[in-house]
This record gives structure tokens, C-alpha cells and sequence, in this order.
């Protein structure tokens, strides 16, 4: 069963100093992902925390969010809001060129040029 049953539930255990990127991953897929994660999470730890959650422990939510059937599926949360997405990266620099973009400090947040 799982312990939380929302995704504000789980943001919410964390600072709100910094985004949360939530990691859905498969656990078919774990093995291979680990270690790209744990570099990539080492990396952000400044600006961001990672929290990884396993597709299948949160069905629901990783279908309600859109990371049911890609693997990984990252998502950025700030102030609460999603920001951003990531479907399928597993390489630590491209997840951290990726996702660093979006947290930078305050003055040097990233703007889309059009």
C-alpha cells in the first residue's frame, strides 16, 4: 500500500528552499539507472533535491503525472508547481545540463530565448 497519496504530500517533506525533482522509475530499469542518478542527484544536491519513487509502488500517481510508462520520468516541482520534464534521460550530465537550467539562484533564473 502506499504511503502517501498525493503528490503535494510528498513535495511537502521537503525544504521549500529548493525544486523537488521527482524520479518515477521502473524497477525493471533500476540496475541500469542508479548510478546515473545518484551522480546526477550528487551534483544538483545545491539546487535542487532529488526524490526517486518507483512506478510501480505509485501506480496512480505515476499515471496521474504522466511517468507511468516512460522510464525514467522526471519531473521539477517548484513552489509546488511542475516546471519541467525529463522522459527517458539516463545520462547524470544531460539530466544535470538539463534540469540545472531551471535552478539556478535567485537573479540568474533561466529565460527561454524565442
Amino acid at each position: 500500500m502506499a504511503k502517501y497519496n498525493s503528490m503535494d504530500e510528498i513535495i511537502d517533506l521537503f525544504p521549500e528552499d529548493k525544486p523537488v525533482l521527482i524520479n518515477f522509475y521502473d524497477a525493471n530499469t533500476e540496475n541500469e539507472i542508479k548510478n546515473d542518478v545518484f551522480r546526477a542527484k550528487t551534483l544538483l544536491k545545491d539546487r535542487c533535491t532529488v526524490c526517486s519513487i518507483k512506478q510501480q509502488d505509485y501506480p496512480e500517481l505515476a499515471k496521474l503525472w504522466d511517468a507511468a510508462d516512460k522510464t525514467p520520468s522526471m519531473i521539477l516541482f517548484e513552489d509546488g508547481k511542475p516546471k519541467m520534464r525529463l522522459y527517458e534521460e539516463t545520462h547524470y550530465l544531460e539530466i544535470v545540463a538539463k534540469v540545472g537550467k531551471y535552478c539556478r539562484p535567485a537573479g540568474e533564473e533561466h529565460t527561454e530565448v524565442v
